[in-house]
């Protein structure tokens, strides 16, 4: 497999900031220029980005012709973030920041307040997901970002800002709750005809949700796909051209996993100190005091064909979490140790962790090459 680091002078983080420069709101990064002419030439009153999840330039190719009406309307491809995964990237598209910036880096998050790991968005035990880690929810209050329609909104008072989604895209983003992509599609359509300027911001959790369980290449993926594509193309035939720009992205690709699984080397388990974070294919360790150059050699002996192995440091300053100031507990998030894929191997801690087929979070051009479809 070929390893394709972020460009973050070409990614779903520039395409944010394009947004938020268009409405005048100060950016921390590049734009992107062909798109930024677009909003220049277009003037758009209403733009629309709407992000489906794992839906990379791999899926595509896989499960749609090349003359469907979304591969035509390819733009270019964007990387996405590193980690390319959910939690990481989806935040950097509705901050216009980097993971390094923001400190939501991965799936799995290491909080020094309850000496623990927790599932990032649920805010529950990653040892017991139906418990919850704290009263508060760990993630908002302690690194809490201003998002797109936020940042918009107090520059803007004029431009009415929404989320559409399937769940609350955040906590005090208001959203419209919306059950199938054709509803999705309608509640863009509807707020796009109102009287002034709006910035929508649509998610939708196909084919990412789906392909975690049959994996990419299973041709039930292929349906879910196609309604997408058909979706968009019912999209872009019923809204009005003249005064709307929606860009289409995905947040990070997906492949199929092979898996390692740390409850059968119980002499790695047993220098750590937790289990480990951030991602599985991008896995955080705690080590042992005293124990790290030992954890270094078995993990290179088991493992080491299949992942760089990077110390503390050196992975924050690799660049692969983006540039930009680190967000104050961004260094805490990340262990003695972290683990990057560059195949398609995975680390969980049980064999149940390993039940998942379609994975994605690791540092391949597969799982890292997303589209920015235009129209």
């Amino acid at each position: 497999m070929t390893i394709q680091r972020p460009d973050y002078s070409n990614s779903i983080v520039n395409l944010s900031c394009s947004v938020l420069k268009y409405f005048n709101v100060p950016v921390r990064h590049d734009t992107l220029p062909e798109f930024d002419r677009l909003l220049e030439t277009r003037k758009p009153r209403n733009v629309v980005i709407l992000l489906f999840d794992a839906m990379g330039i791999s899926i595509l190719n896989k499960h749609l012709p090349e003359t469907s009406f979304t591969r035509k309307h390819v733009l270019r491809s964007l990387t996405s973030t590193f980690p390319p995964t959910t939690v990481a990237a989806t935040t950097a598209v509705n901050s216009g920041l980097t993971p390094l910036e923001t400190g939501w880096l991965g799936w799995i998050t290491y909080f020094k307040e309850i000496d623990d790991n927790i599932l990032t968005f649920f805010n529950t035990l990653q040892s017991d997901g139906d418990r919850q880690a704290a009263p508060n929810h760990l993630t908002y209050s302690n690194i809490p970002y201003k998002t797109l329609s936020m940042q918009i909104s107090e520059t803007n008072p004029d431009v009415k800002c929404m989320a559409v989604s399937p769940f609350r895209a955040h906590p005090v983003d208001p959203t419209i709750i919306s059950k199938s992509v054709r509803e999705s599609m309608d509640s863009i359509l509807n707020l796009t005809r109102e009287e002034g300027k709006h910035m929508l911001y649509g998610y939708w959790a196909e084919p990412d949700h789906t392909m975690h369980d049959l994996g990419v290449d299973d041709p039930r993926i292929t349906p879910i796909v196609r309604d997408i594509d058909a979706n968009l193309q019912y999209l872009y035939e019923n809204i009005n051209r003249n005064d709307t720009l929606v860009d289409v992205i995905a947040d990070h690709s997906q492949i199929n996993a092979k898996w390692y699984c740390l409850c059968d080397y119980p002499d790695v388990q047993a220098l750590l100190k937790h289990q480990h974070s951030i991602e599985t294919r991008c896995a955080s360790f705690m080590v042992k005091d005293g124990k790290k150059e030992e954890f270094r050699k078995l993990f290179r002996k088991y493992f080491g064909e299949h992942f760089m192995l990077m110390e503390h440091d050196e992975f924050l300053q690799s660049g692969l979490l983006g540039t930009g100031v680190p967000h104050p507990r961004t260094d805490g998030f990340v262990g003695d140790f972290v683990a990057v894929a560059t195949d398609e191997y995975c680390i969980g801690e049980t064999h149940e962790d390993a039940e998942m087929i379609g994975i994605h979070a690791g540092l391949t051009k597969e799982e890292m090459e997303v589209p920015l479809i235009v129209f």
